[in-house]
């Protein structure tokens, strides 16, 4: 089967939200087998379709709607299109005084929405028809590749708000409009009833009125009173068949007393219901659900005005209630998988396991500062002397061409050679020769550059090098994170002790400076003895040799002079490349506090779930509620313990946790990256799919005995369990069940047996079905026959069982009730007097305006049977236009000479009608009104001024006078009197009249 789910507005978006998660928690993916299903979410507020909206995430995957399933009814500019009606013929019909609004349009601040105005939602909703057929078209068009056309359309919303309130009209017009066979293209409305007692801030004016307009509209629609304009402005009023096969009305009450959270627990109670309707009906063959929804097991005409002329009431509404009794085995997995994500988190980030407790939120005691001062370590990190000093090459392509050496090394290698050189020359100049060569050397072959102009190379590239330290060590770090050898806590002590022991090298490289120095002066002073020497050898030296030995002193005093110009140069460069690499991975360090501060914000947002899970009093609830949880919470409880100090099992699943998590990072694993690409909400959602499956894997390992097993368990057999040897309990229990397992609404027991001209006489209404499904029975199969007897025993009505589904830890009660008249329903008495009252406040035609989708509502069915007085008031603005038009005949009875006034008229042929006595004087008349009258007196006035000779102002004017004439006639009989009590009648009878002659009312 086909079926595509449309919400409009907040309500509606909520409960696709809710469905959509369902369907997600039990296949794992979006779309379940063997069912097709399209959406299409309507709104004139964008906050729930943003595509990272987490309120759409289950098990840490969001199941948001694409945004071609999406329709945002914005961005429309109202104020052009009021200025321009004569271009727009889908609005200008019903759209009414354009003065009025514009006061509603300049009170609106920001982005147009709804705002409590159903006109307006039906405004927005017309600017955006097109796109809601096209996109509707393309729905069924996926949805019917499967090979089969039939599609059940199920349109969800709240009936107190402007949006959805004020567009499903059009809505179900239009869906009935494209599709019309109404056996093959089912529409379902599910409207939820405004709160009696929202929340503060929710009822703007129009709350509870709005709900009373739609029902007057959906029920006048129904019955075919109600024939909307087309607001593609391509057919006029749509003249409409069946334009909803069934409308479930619910509020957030059900008949047994039980309130439930309109906000937060009834979408999921509706999506609960879809979720029953749409993906197990078609495992378990629920045809007589379709009957009901239909209207099919019963008589579905509307009851009908006096003389069965005119359908009035609709009977196509329903109720449904349901309630599940569970193992809460969804909720389980959450409390075992949040308990492994929070080992897992712990482990991340202090990696410190107690047999007594698992991975627990306290360090490991460890001794940083010896850590980061082993040499191993620092030349790993290019931290070493050698590295800062730059003997050994820290970037790519250094110490390559040519090739570093130590700085002692450097002249050592070069000085016998230079001494080599200068003996070639005259013995003179050995000593001038070879001081020019190394200071050449120093000052532009060192290195191929010089000494100062390499270590000014060096200092350039100070930030380079900062950034290749920062690289090697944070991928050392987040390596030793990612197998679990280290902890973010660890990581991050360890960079604040090496931070600190760099800024003590730092500070310590200036005494170090001070030494090269003064060995440079020392080293400088022997030269310059030496040269002394040389300089008082003489002849016979010379000859003996004396020359040579005072240049090998030479050039050891030049070495030693150059090796510490050298080393203070590279102490000052890596005194400035340290200050660098502090900074580097100060910087490195906020990073690892900012990872840390992640996952501490996801131990305390899944600390706060866990707190949510589990903690209720398991099979003791009260049983008025739509779930009841058959589970004990303090084995669940002591399971879980049980799991976290499985040493073996924490420490593979904390493996997996990290591995999922470092996924993300792709092949650039970085604290960083992951500040980068995972945040808390991420982080979460990757550990709560994770550990998710990885708790239930780990429960299936490790709890062996099957009564212990707390998921994957049967409801059968736990109830079994509890009442198998006790049928007697057993038969108790499942009474409390079925008797709390009521309708989300309460029936009216006076309107339900209420009898007036219209309603038939013995035609069953407010059928009721209750349901029961049940899992396979498999071995449990005694126990659930049982089971059967005891639920059949709980009803004298209509009692269906199913069986089947994937479903083994749950059985649904489902309450249904058809044919109902919305007189039926208590609330609806509450909705009208608001709806009154809100008419009543102030400017009426505003109030109408904003209430109704088109006119006043003065032309539909009323909802109820109208009492005596409303009879009168409803009837005497048609007996003072029949007076008008000449339809009254006052005078004497021919036989009695009794006065009387007459009601004269033609049927649709042409003949007089049977003359209908209104009293015996015209200031009588209306107390003379029945049912039957007041149907026959409104159809003929209705009659005349729809006809064409009342079309044009000039006669109805005539009319109004005429109105207004036998107005003071009565003042004139009442003895002049204004605060005459008949005469008050009479005035509001005629200013009515008169707003019905200028079609200021319908």
């Amino acid at each position: 089967m086909n079926h595509i789910v449309i919400g409009l507005g907040g309500t509606g978006g909520k409960i696709i939200r809710a469905f959509r998660k369902l369907i997600y928690q039990e296949f794992r993916r979006e779309k379940p087998d063997g069912v097709e299903i399209g959406y299409l979410y309507v709104d004139s507020s964008s906050e729930m379709m943003a595509v990272d909206d987490p309120s759409w995430k289950i098990l840490g995957v969001s199941t948001q709607l694409p945004p071609a399933c999406q329709l945002l009814i914005t961005d429309a500019d109202l104020g052009a299109r009021l200025d321009n009606l004569d271009n727009y013929p889908g609005i200008r019909p019903w759209i009414g005084d354009r003065e009025q609004w514009r006061d509603i349009l300049n009170s609106i601040v920001g982005v147009t929405l709804g705002g409590q105005k159903r006109r307006l939602g039906r405004f927005l909703f017309a600017c955006k028809a097109d796109r809601f057929r096209e996109q509707v078209q393309t729905q069924v068009r996926q949805v019917q590749a499967s090979g089969i056309t039939e599609v059940t359309f199920h349109v969800l919303c709240g009936l107190a708000g402007g949006t959805g309130s004020g567009s499903l009209i059009d809505v179900l017009a239009q869906l009935r409009e494209l599709y019309p066979e109404s056996a093959r293209y089912r529409i379902l409305a599910y409207t939820l009833l405004p709160d009696p007692y929202p929340p503060p801030n929710w009822d703007t004016g129009n709350y509870h009125a709005n709900g009373y307009a739609a029902l007057l509209e959906l029920n006048a629609l129904s019955t075919g009173q109600y024939q909307p304009w087309d607001v593609l402005g391509v057919k006029g009023r749509l003249r409409l068949a069946d334009p909803f096969n069934g409308c479930y009305v619910f509020g957030n009450e059900n008949e047994n007393g039980l309130t439930v959270d309109v906000d937060q627990e009834l979408p999921g109670i509706v999506g609960e219901f879809l979720y029953q309707k749409i993906v197990r009906a078609r495992q378990l063959g629920w045809a007589t659900l379709a009957r009901m929804e239909n209207a099919e097991n019963g008589d579905g005409t509307p009851e009908t005005a006096p003389g069965g002329r005119r359908a009035e009431r609709s009977k196509r509404f329903l109720a449904f209630g349901i309630k599940r009794l569970v193992i809460p085995e969804e909720e389980i997995g959450e409390f075992l998988g949040f308990g492994f994500a929070r080992q897992a988190l712990l482990q991340l980030a202090y990696n410190h396991w107690q047999d007594a407790a698992g991975f627990i939120e306290e360090a490991r005691p460890e001794d940083f500062a010896a850590q980061v001062r082993q040499a191993d370590a620092l030349a790993r990190w290019g931290l070493g002397d050698d590295h800062l000093l730059m003997v050994t090459p820290l970037l790519p392509g250094d110490g390559v061409s040519p090739k570093w050496q130590n700085l002692a090394a450097e002249w050592d290698t070069v000085l016998p050679h230079f001494k080599g050189m200068v003996r070639t020359l005259e013995q003179a100049a050995w000593l001038d020769e070879l001081a020019k060569l190394c200071q050449k050397r120093f000052d532009e072959d060192w290195r191929a550059l010089g000494v100062q102009a390499f270590y000014q190379s060096r200092f350039k590239a100070r930030k380079d090098i900062a950034r290749e330290v920062r690289l090697r060590l944070e991928r050392e770090l987040c390596n030793e994170w990612r197998i679990g050898a280290r902890s973010l806590y660890a990581c991050a002590r360890l960079l604040a002790a090496l931070v600190e022991a760099l800024r003590e090298r730092h500070d310590g490289f200036e005494a170090t400076l001070a030494k090269v120095r003064a060995a440079e002066q020392e080293a400088q002073a022997r030269l310059a003895q030496n040269g002394h020497k040389w300089a008082g050898i003489g002849l016979m030296g010379r000859l003996v040799g004396s020359p040579a030995k005072v240049l090998d002193a030479h050039a050891i005093y030049l070495q030693e002079l150059y090796v510490n110009r050298t080393r203070a140069v590279a102490i000052a460069t890596a005194r400035a490349v340290l200050a660098e690499i502090v900074d580097e991975l100060t910087a490195l360090a906020a990073e690892v506090e900012r990872a840390h501060a992640t996952v501490q914000e996801a131990l305390k947002r899944f600390g706060v779930r866990l707190e949510q899970r589990c903690v209720d009093a398991g099979a003791e609830r009260d049983l008025r509620r739509h779930l009841i949880r058959f589970y004990d919470p303090a084995h669940v409880r002591a399971i879980a313990r049980t799991l976290t100090l499985d040493q073996e099992t924490q420490r593979t699943q904390a493996s997996r946790a990290r591995g999922a998590v470092f996924e993300r990072l792709g092949d650039t694993p970085l604290f960083s990256v992951f500040n980068q690409r995972v945040n808390a909400s991420a982080l979460l959602d990757t550990l709560e799919t994770v550990c998710d499956e990885g708790a239930r894997l780990a429960h299936d390992a490790l709890v062996a005995e099957r009564r212990a097993r707390v998921l994957g368990v049967s409801i059968l057999g736990k109830l079994e369990e509890r009442y198998g040897a006790d049928p007697q309990a057993l038969r108790v229990y499942v009474g409390e069940l079925a008797r709390s397992a009521g309708v989300f609404t309460r029936i009216d027991a006076l309107e339900k047996q209420r009898v007036a001209a219209g309603i038939p006489a013995g035609v069953p209404t407010a059928l009721g079905k209750f349901t029961v499904i049940l899992p396979r029975p498999g071995e449990h199969g005694a126990f659930a026959a049982r089971l059967k007897d005891d639920f059949r025993a709980t009803r004298s009505g209509d009692v269906e069982i199913l069986e089947g589904g994937e479903r083994d830890n749950e059985i649904c009660l489902i309450s249904l009730s058809n044919l109902l008249p919305l007189r039926f329903l208590k609330p609806v008495a509450f909705l009208r007097e608001r709806y009154e009252r809100r008419l009543g406040s102030g400017d009426a035609r505003r109030a109408a305006l904003e209430l109704h989708t088109e006119g006043d509502g003065g032309r539909y069915p009323s909802l109820y049977v109208p009492g005596v007085e409303e009879i009168r008031g409803e009837g005497l603005p048609y007996v003072l236009l029949a007076r008008a038009l000449g339809y009254l005949q006052e005078g004497r009875n021919p036989d009695t000479g009794a006065a009387e006034v007459l009601l004269l008229g033609k049927d649709a042929d042409g003949f007089d009608r049977a003359p209908l006595r209104l009293g015996a004087r015209f200031v009588e008349a209306w107390e003379a009104l029945d049912l039957d009258k007041l149907d026959t007196l409104r159809e003929a006035v209705q009659q005349a001024l729809d006809g064409p000779g009342l079309r044009h102002a000039d006669p109805r004017q005539a009319l109004a006078q005429a109105v207004l004439a036998s107005v003071e006639a009565v003042k004139a009989e009442r003895g002049g009197n204004v605060q005459d009590a008949v005469y008050q009648r009479f005035v509001d009878a005629g200013r009515r009249a008169v707003r019905l002659l200028k079609r200021e009312e319908a």
